[in-house]
């Protein structure tokens, strides 16, 4: 079996390595070169995408990623604070269990994408895309960005939520733009030993959310790695190479509401200075520790994320062709949901892909599991997700004590 991959995302990529971990011929197209752009700093993880990593990843790999994750912290939960960081509710994170010494909690989105490339480079082709394809009851020909094809005898669409696999494949599905407001904003504050020591211990919790009566809310969550990455990976992984990491907290918001938010496009060079302006602003009466995070700012990584995200689109013909991760389960971040669903249904692909391999089912019955399967798993997550006015507010405790909802 010769599988193709379009997309070297996370999808993609944890797919790939279990693909080859399980023995199975695979080659991943990616369209944009290997330093990509970002779309966030730190990654949540959960039982979800934890445990896909475990059972795609070669045993070292997997090591390597649980010592370069954030340090464990007090609690696994998402954690709302008011803006003098005392704690109004909390919510644990949806799925399976996720606990012991070494949890599944955060981990650097460039270490991660250069951990799930390790050991691929013979087979992950980057600037080339997948732009079309050919299928047939023997195989498909994908056909690439750079004129040339290639067969194989399964097309995976991991290629995002644009994904060119999908709109060949289901012409009718529509992206829909998805604004979060403040909340696309993302920055990140370096943080070092003296800093942690002055920080509240709420917000050593999993992730937090703060939010003051006037509407603006901060969203904050540590990224201190467990090891270093570079020297984990040396210890442990050596065919890995993993910058060096410095310990940072991901920010996202902190302007109050109505700040004009300029499209990516229509940045400048004094628009990160004019936003940070407007965070330090909107957090000018909070406490002094998150008033820090904020004023420490570095320029040079503020961007804003313009979200987009697809509904649930109902059962379509199994064939060769199959579509995991944003490609058909793009959600907005509320629940931190989209990265882990994206892993654990290329975990469960991966398996039924790997019984049609040894002739257990004929392939198209094993990818119509799959579907199945991811539908099952994924779509309801999709629709708590889309109602971010609600979950997005954290579920802010009322002085009554109950839980409110507030846009």
């Amino acid at each position: 079996m010769r599988v193709l991959i379009a997309g070297g995302g996370i999808a993609g990529l944890v797919l790939a390595q279990g693909l080859r971990r399980s023995g199975i011929d695979c080659e991943v197209f990616e369209r944009e070169p290997r330093d990509r752009r970002r779309s966030g700093y730190r990654l949540t993880l959960d039982g979800d995408g934890g445990n896909a990593l475990e059972a795609c990843l070669a045993p070292d790999l997997y090591e390597l990623y649980l010592r370069a994750s954030n340090r464990t912290p007090r609690r696994v939960v998402a954690v709302v604070i008011d803006s003098r960081c005392n704690e109004l509710t909390t919510a644990p994170h949806i799925g399976p269990p996720n606990e012991g010494e070494r949890p599944h909690t955060a981990v650097d989105r460039r270490t991660f994408s250069q951990l799930l490339m390790a050991g691929l480079d013979d087979v992950l082709h980057h600037d080339r895309a997948v732009v079309d394809f050919d299928a047939g009851d023997d195989g498909v020909q994908a056909k690439l960005s750079d004129g040339s094809t290639v067969d194989g005898d399964v097309l995976v669409g991991a290629d995002g939520v644009g994904s060119a696999v999908r709109h060949r494949l289901l012409p009718d599905v529509q992206i829909i733009p998805a604004p979060v407001g403040a909340l696309g904003l993302f920055a990140r504050s370096p943080v070092n030993d003296e800093i942690l020591a002055e920080l509240p211990e709420v917000l050593f919790d999993g992730f937090v959310i703060a939010r003051d009566e006037h509407g603006v809310m901060l969203t904050l969550g540590l990224c201190v790695p467990r090891e270093p990455a570079d020297r984990a990976a040396a210890q442990v992984a050596p065919y890995a190479q993993l910058d060096a990491t410095v310990p940072y907290v991901q920010l996202s918001g902190a302007v109050a509401p109505g700040t004009p938010l300029p499209a990516p496009s229509e940045w400048t060079e004094e628009t990160p200075r004019q936003l940070h302006e407007a965070m330090k602003a909107g957090v000018a009466s909070w406490h002094p520790a998150l008033r820090g995070l904020v004023e420490r700012i570095e320029l040079e990584t503020l961007f804003l994320h313009p979200f987009r995200r697809l509904d649930p689109t109902p059962a379509w013909p199994s064939s060769r062709v199959t579509l995991v991760g944003d490609s058909i389960n793009a959600m907005l971040p509320t629940l931190g949901k989209g990265a882990n669903m994206a892993m654990r249904n290329a975990a469960v692909l991966r398996d039924q892909l790997l019984a049609a391999h040894r002739g257990e089912l004929p392939l198209v019955d094993a990818i119509a599991a799959y579907e199945e399967d991811m539908r099952g798993a994924t779509y309801p997550i999709m629709e708590l997700a889309a109602d971010h006015s609600r979950f997005g507010g954290g579920g802010l405790r009322g002085p009554s004590g109950r839980d409110e909802v507030r846009a």
